[in-house]
């Protein structure tokens, strides 16, 4: 699994945009928004209860790629479950001198004057309305998360209840390995959800002026930029793999029993972009589907 930032030949303009785009979404609560995670955990909770049919505090729960910030597995955290996060990049919900020292030497200066300007200008109302919104005290100080890459976990075989992923599998580049450590470590009665933000998507190239192209789209970049000229490039690591590619990736390596499909841009997608598009390999599927999930038990 690879660093955010890792090796990409972006130009500093970009860089610089990027960053204020970031920086524009947190004021605008489009990241950092205390109900939007709440929400999210309810959903995540409500899939423990469905298909474990135990309580969220008797569970083992593994979220993989959970974010310098690691909200879901704080959240967990906070139910009383035992809960690891892993990620490739050094957790900043915790900033000082020895932190930034760390995330400079493993993920780059840029990284983090990124994650101490975050953690200054939002992160502590951020946390703030989280226990506020969740109605519980939100237990960073005892979370567990381990820097750790996605295709070789150091956990042992049958181990965790759920497995889960939000929107991380686009920034592996090993997937297959990723998808055969998630079978290994999981239980044979457990449950893996994985959702992925698609790469041919409009939204895919994750440029934040197409963030939600449904309901505002970009005056700016071009619709599937990111597919055609790439104009506007953003400083992610991207496996950039399809729609079809996920699913024989998934159907070889672990038993997916549901998949759920988003959809977006079906407005945006015009006859004359959609056959430049097709021309380039992209079918209509690749570029309406904004997100996959896989619901998955372990293959035997």
């Amino acid at each position: 699994m690879k660093a955010v930032m890792s090796g990409q030949k972006i130009p500093l303009i970009h860089r610089f945009l990027s960053s204020w785009n970031i920086f524009r979404a947190f004021q605008k609560g489009i990241f950092g928004n205390a109900e939007s995670a709440v929400n999210f955990h309810k959903q995540l909770s409500e899939i423990i209860r469905t298909y474990l049919r135990v309580e969220t505090e008797e569970a083992r729960i593994l979220e993989v790629g959970c974010g310098q910030t690691a909200i879901q597995t704080a959240l967990f955290k906070a139910d009383g479950a035992d809960v690891t996060g892993i990620d490739i990049e050094i957790p900043t919900y915790k900033m000082n001198l020895k932190t930034f020292i760390l995330v400079t030497r493993t993920n780059g200066v840029e990284r983090a004057i990124k994650s101490l300007l975050r953690h200054i200008l939002f992160d502590r109302k951020f946390f703030s309305d989280l226990s506020l919104k969740y109605g519980k005290v939100i237990p960073f100080e005892q979370i567990d998360i381990r820097k750790m890459d996605a295709a070789s976990l150091s956990f042992p075989d049958n181990f965790f209840d759920l497995v889960y992923s939000v929107w991380a599998f686009e920034h592996i580049d090993n997937v297959p390995a990723a998808i055969m450590e998630v079978n290994r470590v999981l239980k044979q009665s457990g449950i893996a959800w994985i959702g992925i933000h698609l790469f041919p998507s409009l939204s895919g190239g994750h440029h934040l002026d197409w963030i939600y192209p449904d309901k505002s789209p970009s005056n700016k970049v071009s619709p599937w930029d990111h597919l055609l000229d790439n104009r506007y490039p953003v400083n992610i690591y991207l496996n950039k793999l399809r729609l079809e590619q996920y699913r024989e990736i998934f159907h070889e390596y672990i038993d997916v029993f549901d998949e759920k499909l988003t959809y977006e841009g079906d407005k945006l997608l015009t006859p004359e972009r959609e056959k430049i598009l097709q021309n380039k390999g992209y079918t209509r599927e690749d570029l309406l589907s904004r997100e996959v999930i896989f619901l998955c038990r372990r293959k035997r």
